[in-house]
């Protein structure tokens, strides 16, 4: 279970800085001076949209996440070392769960970003991709030892429902029957 969104971002940086070793800082939502060491990586989690739910009680998430390969536009052959970082980038993403409960990263694009202001001075590729992932704690369906005044939840099959005499099950003393016997629900 993924506990938090840090835990994600550390793993992804953990797994970016072993992947490209040669690159230094690698940092999520660095603090944009003056001057930034180049070249670098800069990573964020731009948007978080509905994921499929997975049915515990916890909430799915698709987080779009992005790398910028960031160089001086006057170091040597610039422009074609940020196009090589940002497809290095993309290969050290592409599929990474990074040891965490998230799907296989899926790459969405990876081209020259225009858009971040204080970034002008500079080159800079945008390695964009999403994983799923759920967060939250897992919501038990039924108590493990309901209160006998408790209301129970009673399980039935349309038509044979609705009357006093229709067909329901209790799902929670199946399971609890099913586990005390070795057969499961």
């Amino acid at each position: 279970m993924l506990d938090n969104l840090k835990t994600l971002h550390d793993a992804m940086i953990a797994g970016l800085r072993a992947r490209l070793p040669d690159i230094s800082p690698i940092d999520a939502y660095p603090r944009i001076g003056r001057k930034i060491p180049t070249p670098s990586i800069a990573l964020e989690l731009s948007e978080m949209e509905p994921g499929h739910d997975p049915g515990t009680g916890q909430t799915s998430l698709i987080g779009r996440f992005q790398a910028r390969a960031i160089f001086d536009p006057l170091a040597a052959h610039a422009d074609l070392a940020v196009r090589q970082l940002a497809a290095r980038i993309a290969c050290a993403v592409h599929a990474q769960t990074w040891d965490v409960p998230v799907t296989p990263a899926r790459l969405v694009q990876i081209g020259d970003d225009p858009f971040k202001p204080e970034l002008d001075a500079y080159l800079v590729w945008l390695v964009e991709w999403t994983h799923e992932f759920d967060l939250g704690d897992v919501m038990t369906p039924f108590p493990s030892d309901p209160s006998p005044d408790a209301p129970a939840v009673l399980w039935g099959v349309d038509p044979d429902t609705g009357s006093a005499d229709g067909r329901y099950w209790d799902p929670a003393r199946d399971l609890q029957e099913g586990a005390a016997t070795g057969a499961g629900p």
